[in-house]
C-alpha cells in the first residue's frame, strides 16, 4: 500500500525533514520517492530508522564513488532528486546498525556543506526575484489593473521573505558551528 503526503520543507531545515521521515517509519511508512511537495511511502514493519539528506553536486567527483563512500558506513541511498545543478539525496540507515548516526560528522564538512547550500540557493533566489520584479515592472506598465499588481507584489513579498529566512537561517547556523 503507497501513502502520499502533502508537506513543505524549506532547504534550511531539512533536519527536520530528516526527523519527519525517521517518525513515519516507526509507524510503518517508509519513504519512498519525493515529487512537488509530496513525499510518497510504503507501508510495512514499524522501523527505527535515521533518514540523512545531502546535497551533492555533479561537479564534486563521481557518483558512483559518492555512493560507495557512504554505502561504506552503512548508509543505503533512498531516492535522488535532482534540483538545478545539485542532487539532494536521500540516505536510510537502521538504529540497530552499528557506527554513527550522522552523515556529518564534523564541523568543518557540516560548515561546508550549509555554505554549499546557500550559495545554491542565493543565486536561485536572485535570479527568480530578477524575473518577478522584470515581470512585475512589464505588468505594471502593460495592465491597467491595480489587483494584478497588488497580487504580484504579495508574490514577490512572500518570495523576499522565504528566501530571507532561509538564507537567515543558514548563515545562523554557520555561525554556531564556527563558534
Amino acid at each position: 500500500m503507497e501513502k502520499k503526503v502533502f508537506k513543505f520543507f524549506t532547504v534550511d531545515n531539512f533536519e527536520k525533514e530528516e526527523a519527519y521521515l525517521r517518525k513515519m517509519a516507526q509507524k510503518g511508512w517508509h519513504f519512498k520517492r519525493y515529487q512537488g511537495f509530496r513525499y510518497y511511502f510504503e507501508k510495512g514493519e514499524p522501523q527505527d530508522v535515521y533518514y540523512r539528506i545531502d546535497c551533492h553536486s555533479p561537479g564534486d567527483g563521481d557518483r558512483d564513488d559518492y555512493i560507495q563512500f557512504f554505502e561504506d558506513s552503512g548508509w543505503s541511498p533512498v531516492f535522488f532528486y535532482p534540483i538545478f545543478d545539485v542532487e539532494w539525496t536521500y540516505f536510510r540507515k537502521s538504529s540497530n546498525h552499528s557506527g554513527i548516526t550522522e552523515i556529518y560528522t564534523d564541523s568543518t564538512s557540516k560548515i561546508s556543506l550549509f555554505r554549499k547550500i546557500r550559495k545554491r540557493w542565493s543565486f536561485l533566489g536572485i535570479f527568480i526575484f530578477t524575473c518577478m520584479i522584470i515581470l512585475s515592472l512589464l505588468s505594471g506598465i502593460t495592465l491597467e489593473r491595480p489587483f494584478l499588481l497588488l497580487f504580484l507584489a504579495i508574490v514577490v513579498g512572500s518570495f523576499i521573505l522565504l528566501y530571507s529566512k532561509m538564507i537567515f537561517n543558514l548563515t545562523r547556523k554557520i555561525q554556531k558551528l564556527q563558534q
